[in-house]
């Protein structure tokens, strides 16, 4: 295959033209690139030919015994001449100086018996493996050859590489002027489609030619085994492959025919493919030779070889298999110290850490344990963290911490496999974790290392030991000011005072400086900009404290756009993240929200992913989305269950309480609120929605004065902790409704007016719902103008559930000063508002009954029911989408029709029911498209 030019010089030069002389032609090439079987194609032409052929084959196994290969000559000769002449191997003498040395008498027998067997008809020396030859033999064939000067004589031979003891015999013989070189090179594509025809057929040769060539570079002994390992699968039958599934798979017969390639180039071939596949490439070949402790000389020969044979391409593997295979191939013994040598080899080099440990991994250190092992371990685990590979990352910990002698290195150790697999598992490390609170507390952790077990520490609620901790890293940090050490701290000191700012132990580390940051201040020329982190942390204090800051607003979505998600910038994404999600900046948060879940979900990053969907469900839940609400706050807690939030689980449950309580679902709340939570949770922020979403829930099923007392312990918690800003929590409002309940409509004026003045003039959600409030303490005819400015703002600022129920209130309102058909306008904007929103306790009490048709409507109000009659289906179907508000656009879509016809149809329906405009139309109209449409 593919050899057609190759077999056509060879039949010109052995056996065409005149010539002068015997002739010699050299097969070489790859191991496996079809030499012997060209060299059976010549001596099968030779035959046919009538050409007398002398074959041999040589063999690495008879290379020491003297005349091996010329006995295997004389054994094709005729009779009478074997009789006449000595067999070598057998009869003759071995020469005293040695025995890679021909006596003279044999040489000159030899050369007369080639004369002899000359004359009278062509002669063919057909050698295969020549290089596997023994030197007498070789002796006498070279004599032999040099001086037949028959033109009858013709010597072919195949050769491998020439190395051994026959390699400078071999040169002097095959390397003459009138000796000609033939060399194989592998399958092109064409020519393995050619052999895949024959196999497969036409167009399953066509459709993975290259395919096959990737993986074998050519090789037909690679290509064979490929094929065999396709037609001995035992699923399938090869006349009928699955779809889908007949590109080559290395299976087991391609992966000996691999380990054939390599063995058959000699042991110290065999040694470098073996040390290939432990480096994994031969892209350093001083490195490789270094490993295996054979000559570069070598080691560059044998990775050309094994490229040339389809073994490597460009220095890897083209089949990962064959790699494997070859590692499999090596004894235990042996590979053990091969890796801790490649280990060795490459951390002196300053390879990439991560290629160090998986030697190291592989095997366990000989004692005594080098030092450099557990920093090259080390090394790996950081790299590992920062590439998300957290297995690899905990492996190379561990083995660190099994060989390191130093009790403050073995704490580093464990503090880092905590601070690694705490955003992806929390409940894995929490043994770890506070097994680390008395060395950090004493001072034996390093203090860089302190810092996230103080983190963790705080989230389980153990304040003592965090406070002592946090006493070592000031100490620390107060000797090397400005470090990075020291900005950690100080953003920790920032998040204690707006997170938990309730424990005495924790005040001496409080934050007390202004929150108000340099957010827009220019710096002088001796500055540095401030850290992300500081501005993070800084950014949610002031919105905490104070309320929506623009400058601090910006510096959220600043830190948002230049910090890339990672373990150290974890907790300085979530505050910038927070900081947007309490300023209500609603559209961004959602946008930030949805991205980090979507990258974290593809992480695994458990713990990650469930905190950015609690603020997820925060947006939602201030934007009045309460199926997304619920949805993601379930979501959290499935990610991560309760014992894993600590003390922060008021976040995710204070979502579902409240969303739940809005939808009507108070069973769901109270079995949410008869969950156990721990006590240290009331004493941090996110204890505050818990309380204030308890409230509510109370305030809904009727426990007013219950309701009273917790929003009022809202309040004092977020005054006495500096956090009673309207963007915190509006425990204001939630008193006031009580108070409403309860017949208080002074007090809740009061209190609404409050956070109408903690608000301000902008247009806000808490602004909107204040004046909804407000509204209700006021005489009925001034009701609307209120309840109509609170619908604006809250159209304006997203707040859609408090939208639906200023809208109700406002129907209201029109009803109580006999407005009713604004009134019912009014109610149907609210029921859709409700209905969009998921408040189906809202929605409930919005609807009135669903029997009543136009038809009864109009004979109540006294209207002309011949003109309802009038109209027809198409007409009936668009006027009562108007009557619930649906714009022309919006009924065009629903009904499937044109904005123009939907216009006729209005016009239309004016006309005969006697009106002149959209607001006319009967409110009854809407029933027959929300219950027959």
């Amino acid at each position: 295959m593919e050899r057609d030019q190759e077999i056509a010089r060879l039949n010109r030069l052995l056996f065409e033209g005149a010539r002068e002389g015997s002739r010699l032609a050299v097969i070489s090439g790859a191991v496996t690139s079809g030499k012997t079987a060209l060299l059976h194609t010549v001596t099968d032409t030779a035959g046919g030919r009538g050409v007398r052929v002398l074959p041999a084959v040589a063999s690495a196994s008879e290379q020491k015994f003297p005349y091996a290969v010329l006995e295997q000559l004389y054994q094709g000769m005729p009779a009478h001449v074997q009789r006449s002449r000595p067999r070598p191997g057998l009869e003759a003498l071995r020469d005293p100086n040695g025995p890679d040395q021909a006596e003279l008498p044999l040489l000159q027998d030899f050369h007369r018996t080639l004369d002899e067997l000359t004359g009278d008809t062509p002669l063919l020396i057909a050698i295969d493996d020549v290089q596997f030859a023994d030197l007498p033999s070789l002796r006498c064939l070279a004599y032999g050859i040099r001086r037949c000067r028959s033109e009858a004589l013709s010597v072919v031979v195949s050769r491998g590489s020439l190395t051994g003891p026959a390699a400078t015999a071999l040169d002097e013989l095959l390397h003459e002027p009138k000796v000609c070189h033939v060399r194989l090179a592998p399958l092109t594509v064409a020519g393995v489609s050619t052999l895949l025809t024959e196999e497969l057929g036409t167009e399953e040769a066509g459709r993975h030619a290259a395919a096959y060539h990737e993986l074998t570079g050519g090789n037909l002994l690679l290509l064979r085994g490929l094929l065999d390992d396709r037609f001995s699968r035992l699923t399938r039958g090869p006349l009928d492959p699955a779809p889908g599934t007949d590109a080559p798979v290395a299976g087991e017969l391609f992966r000996q025919a691999a380990l054939s390639c390599v063995y058959r180039g000699g042991p110290a071939h065999r040694r470098v493919a073996h040390g290939i596949a432990l480096l994994g490439d031969a892209t350093s070949v001083p490195l490789l030779s270094r490993l295996i402790e054979v000559e570069e000389r070598l080691v560059r020969q044998s990775v050309a070889l094994l490229t040339e044979v389809g073994i490597l391409h460009g220095g890897r593997f083209r089949s990962d298999a064959v790699r494997t295979v070859l590692l499999d191939d090596l004894e235990l013994h042996e590979l053990g110290p091969l890796h801790h040598r490649a280990a060795r080899l490459l951390y002196e080099e300053g390879a990439d850490p991560v290629d160090v440990a998986r030697h190291l991994l592989s095997h366990e250190a000989p004692e005594p344990v080098e030092e450099w092992i557990t920093q090259a371990l080390c090394d790996a685990a950081v790299h590992a963290i920062a590439a998300d590979r957290r297995e690899l990352a905990m492996n190379c910990l561990q083995m660190a911490d099994r060989y390191t002698t130093d009790e403050r290195e073995a704490l580093r150790l464990q503090a880092t496999m905590v601070q690694a697999m705490w955003p992806f598992n929390p409940l894995s490390q929490m043994r770890r974790l506070q097994s680390l609170a008395g060395p950090a507390g004493s001072g034996l952790l390093p203090a860089p290392e302190t810092i996230p077990v103080v983190i963790g520490l705080l989230g389980l609620g153990r304040m003592d030991e965090a406070a002592a901790a946090l006493e070592q890293v000031s100490r620390a940090a107060a000797e090397h000011p400005g470090t990075e050490l020291d900005t950690g701290l100080r953003a920790i000191r920032l998040a204690l005072s707006s997170t938990y700012p309730d424990h005495p132990e924790l005040w001496p580390f409080l934050d007390q400086e202004e929150a108000d940051g340099p957010w827009d201040a220019p710096l002088s020329p001796d500055q540095t900009p401030e850290s992300p982190h500081l501005t993070a942390f800084r950014a949610l204090r002031t919105v905490l404290s104070r309320g929506v800051d623009e400058r601090a607003v910006r510096a959220a979505e600043r830190v948002l756009e230049t910090v890339r998600l990672s373990d150290r910038t974890m907790l300085t994404v979530h505050a910038a993240l927070q900081t947007l999600v309490y300023a209500d900046r609603h559209a961004t948060a959602t946008t930030w929200c949805d991205r980090l879940i979507e990258e974290t979900s593809e992480r695994g990053a458990k713990a990650l992913l469930a905190y950015f969907c609690v603020l997820r469900a925060q947006v939602a839940l201030r934007v009045g989305r309460l199926r997304d609400t619920v949805r993601y706050a379930e979501r959290a807690l499935e990610e991560l269950p309760a014992r894993g939030w600590g003390v922060t689980v008021g976040m995710p449950l204070g979502m579902l309480i409240n969303a739940h309580t809005a939808m009507g679902n108070h069973d769901a709340a109270a079995e949410l609120l008869a969950r156990p939570v721990p006590d240290e949770m009331y004493r941090n922020r996110f204890g505050l929605h818990y309380l204030y979403a308890r409230a509510r829930h109370q305030l809904a099923t009727g426990r007013h004065h219950a309701a009273l007392t917790d929003f009022r312990a809202c309040g004092e918690k977020m005054a006495d902790w500096g956090l009673d800003s309207p963007a915190t929590l509006t425990w204001r409002l939630g008193a006031a409704e009580t108070w409403l309940t309860l017949g208080g409509q002074e007090r809740a004026a009061r209190l609404a007016e409050e956070q109408l003045e903690l608000a301000g003039e902008s247009s806000s959600r808490t602004r909107g719902a204040a004046l909804r409030i407000l509204a209700a303490t006021r005489p009925r005819h001034e009701r609307v103008a209120l309840l109509q400015q609170a619908v604006g703002v809250l159209q304006a600022s997203g707040g859609w559930y408090e939208m639906a129920r200023a809208l109700a209130d406002l129907a209201e309102a029109h009803k109580q000063l006999g407005d009713l058909d604004t009134s019912r306008l009014m109610t149907r904007r609210a029921l859709r508002l409700a209905d969009s929103c998921g408040a189906d306790e809202l929605s409930r009490s919005l609807q009135r009954t669903p029997a009543r048709s136009a038809l009864s409507e109009a004979a109540r109000t006294g209207e002309d029911t011949a003109a309802f009659s009038e109209l027809s289906d198409a007409e009936s179907r668009v006027a009562a989408l108007a009557a619930s508000g649906y714009t022309n656009r919006e009924i065009a879509a629903k009904l499937f029709i044109t904005i123009s016809t939907v216009e006729q149809h209005l016009t239309r329906v004016y006309r005969k029911i006697n009106i002149s405009q959209r607001r006319e139309l009967p409110a009854s109209l809407d029933f027959d498209v929300a219950y027959t449409a």
